[in-house]
């Protein structure tokens, strides 16, 4: 069949070309291809459904579905409801409420219209079952809904900066929250909760509540350790916010000890594993591998960083740009801790001279300033000058000029017109200045990013930065 020969001739080509294609199949014309190559696709996932079948439940319970709905046609209805009655305790045990819905739903349509000899018990059983659960799937959807809606904003503008941004956060999450006091909540549903708080708490740039609700996430998998191995990707989450609460609020020992936890947890050795759950866990591996570095000031560890480089530069697991762009700040934040400033504008450059879209726009925000940083660094002063302008419109419009950026824009802004005898008495300043700002509570958020304090310091001992890092663990 052609598709056959299209897919041997894309297995062994280095390159393939729909040109190539045309050429070496014989009898292929290029109007076919676009048919040619949807049947392939076709093909492809129906053998992918074949192969994962035993791994992913909710395969085998469509596929229980598609039985019982063949039964139904051939009239059989006694056998097709038994086979519905087995699918529907699958589906409610591994918490696949809207297959357990609809196959619900075909119960009463078969009981309605046949006379199976259960009617007058069943109606009233099936009736009963689907009002639970319908407000089960109600609450849940609430639930699931409030925890990605978060999310979402976090990525759009992730903490608040402001006694105003907070009150409008507390009112959007009060907004989204259905009442829960006093229900007994089933798995799922106590992890949305958890994920909301986590999302809220993060946001808030309250750390020790976030790291309450994570650990809280975390214990959910571990009372119940079989879901490590059905929902392995949302235990990991679970262990990566939980680092994350940690090493914002610096608790340098808990973050250690949480990351053995990752570290430890063989991905391999879990049942039906999948491409997209070996991904994210070398994804949270590596980001946290990252903050062990800051947290514990271990620059000494560098040397596996080439293998993240290499990570990336393959994109050997296909990271989205969010967490690209995680990367590339937190690698060239690394590399100007050594004073390998060279490097750090290698990486810092991805962020700088890309035109990502509205995400993050902290992250683009600070890699921007440690840009300018760096090249000072290197006494490029007149470039630093000539940038300054630009980044100044670039922080107005993404409405980040918060107050430790604009102590540094002004500063970097008289670097030319300073001599170098009033250079230490300038990083006072401006540290003294940082330090007071530092002290306000929705001002901490641009110290998260860029230990700017520490880099004065090293300034004013002239020290290496890494020295001062070290000395402040």
């Amino acid at each position: 069949m052609l598709y056959m020969q299209l897919f041997d001739l894309m297995v062994k080509s280095a390159e393939y070309s729909d040109e190539l294609a045309v050429r070496k199949i014989k009898g292929l014309k290029k109007s076919q291809l676009s048919n040619l190559k949807g049947s392939l696709f076709k093909q492809i996932l129906s053998c992918l459904r074949l192969i994962e079948r035993n791994k992913i439940g909710e395969i085998q319970l469509r596929e229980q579905v598609d039985y019982a709905k063949i039964l139904y046609e051939k009239g059989l209805y006694l056998p097709c409801l038994d086979l519905l009655e087995k699918a529907k305790k699958q589906a409610v045990e591994m918490n696949y409420e809207t297959i357990a819905l609809s196959v619900l739903y075909f119960e009463k349509r078969i009981e309605s219209q046949h006379i199976t000899g259960s009617m007058s018990a069943k109606a009233d059983a099936l009736s009963e079952q689907s009002n639970l659960l319908l407000e089960h799937i109600e609450l849940t959807n609430k639930l699931s809904n409030t925890s990605l809606l978060l999310y979402g904003r976090y990525l759009r503008h992730g903490y608040v900066r402001s006694e105003a941004e907070f009150k409008a956060l507390t009112v959007f999450f009060k907004g989204l929250l259905p009442a829960v006091n006093g229900v007994k909540l089933a798995f799922y549903q106590e992890l949305y909760l958890c994920q909301s708080y986590v999302w809220y708490y993060n946001m808030a740039q309250n750390f020790a509540n976030c790291f309450k609700y994570a650990q809280r996430w975390v214990h959910l998998f571990e009372a119940k350790p079989e879901k490590k191995n059905s929902i392995t990707i949302l235990y990991l989450k679970g262990l990566h916010n939980l680092l994350n609460a940690l090493f914002m609020a610096k608790k340098q020992h808990k973050f250690n000890a949480a990351y053995d936890v990752l570290v430890k947890f063989d991905i391999q050795l879990q049942l039906n594993v999948s491409r997209n759950e070996v991904s994210n866990y070398y994804l949270f591996n590596w980001i946290h591998f990252l903050n062990r570095v800051f947290i514990n000031a271990d620059y000494d560890a560098l040397d596996k960083l080439k293998e993240l480089e290499q990570l990336l530069e393959e994109n050997t697991y296909f990271w989205d740009l969010h967490r690209l762009l995680v990367f590339y700040y937190k690698i060239g934040s690394v590399y100007f801790a050594v004073g390998n400033y060279d490097a750090a504008i290698t990486y810092l450059s991805k962020i700088v001279n890309e035109n990502y879209p509205d995400f993050r726009s902290d992250i683009q925000s600070f890699a921007r300033i440690l840009f300018l940083i760096c090249y000072f660094d290197k006494g490029e002063v007149q470039l630093v000058t000539y940038q300054v302008k630009s980044l100044y419109r670039y922080l107005s419009k993404m409405e980040e000029l918060g107050a430790m950026q604009l102590e540094i824009i002004k500063f970097l802004r008289r670097t030319p017109k300073m001599f170098p005898a009033d250079m230490k008495a300038e990083f006072t300043l401006l540290r003294d200045k940082l330090i007071a700002i530092n002290k306000k509570p929705y001002e901490k958020r641009p110290f998260f990013y860029l230990d700017i304090i520490s880099w004065l310091e090293s300034k004013i001992g002239k020290v290496k930065l890494v020295e001062v890092l070290r000395q402040n663990t």
